[in-house]
């Protein structure tokens, strides 16, 4: 085989062949024995060395794939993709939809993960960082369009969650704030002018974070970061209360 799967620890029995292809191939590609950007054996050589048959192959592939771990490219072969972001998205959004989470029960999360993000911040975030939040905390206006809008507060809360320099923190907010930025839209579809009315008014509160972190004071960053949430929570509840 020209790439290879490690074989220590798999056992396979009469009973549910994929399913047992699929957790052996999902330990190895978790574990970093398959790392990121690795090309898989094909279907016949996974066939050979797993002793199923091509179509059982396929339908751990398959479900690889479904999880974000792999990515089949067409006349390429198919590749270990293991994004931490998508496999967070895959992970979360069955259960987002199916306890109907709302841009309110959003905020009421992200309030922590923004807290924790400022902690980090000040000790881990060098002064070129968090000059460059300050840029993206002035960069609203009342002129912008709905999606300058939804770029700008993307642009301002993904940049504060990276000061933490927390890769686990990073991800998990990340999901959340675009999460956050899809019921947005989806309440702007019905009122366009949500964004503004959301969005718009609290520059000032997205300022005094930046401002409080550029001096490294971490109690005004904090009490900035309960400010600006807490501001935001109630124009969601009067503008998109149902979103």
């Amino acid at each position: 085989m020209t790439d290879t799967v490690a074989s220590d620890g798999y056992r396979r029995d009469r009973t549910g062949a994929a399913g047992q292809v699929l957790n052996d191939l999902r330990a190895q590609i978790l574990s970093g024995r398959l790392p990121r950007g690795t090309r898989l054996p094909s279907e016949k050589e996974l066939a050979v060395h797993y002793e199923v048959s091509a179509p059982t192959i396929r339908e751990a592939i398959r479900a690889l794939s479904a999880m974000s771990l792999v990515e089949a490219r067409h006349g390429a072969g198919t590749f270990v993709t293991a994004e931490s972001s998508a496999l967070m998205s895959s992970a979360m959004t069955a259960v987002v939809e199916l306890e109907n989470v709302n841009l309110s029960s959003i905020f009421d999360l992200s309030e922590a993960f923004y807290l924790k993000a400022v902690e980090l911040a000040v000790r881990e975030a060098d002064d070129a960082e968090l000059a460059e939040l300050r840029i993206r905390a002035g960069a609203f206006s009342d002129s912008m369009e709905n999606q300058e809008f939804a770029t700008a507060l993307q642009s301002f809360l993904s940049g504060l969650v990276a000061l933490s320099h927390n890769r686990l923190l990073i991800t998990i907010s990340g999901y959340l704030l675009d999460r956050q930025i899809s019921l947005a839209q989806r309440a702007a579809e019905r009122e366009p002018s949500v964004w503004q009315r959301i969005a718009g008014p609290l520059k000032a509160e997205r300022i005094a974070i930046a401002d409080a972190l550029v001096v490294r004071d971490l109690p005004t960053a904090e009490q900035a970061v309960r400010v600006y949430m807490k501001r935001g929570h109630e124009l969601v509840r009067r503008h998109a209360p149902s979103s």
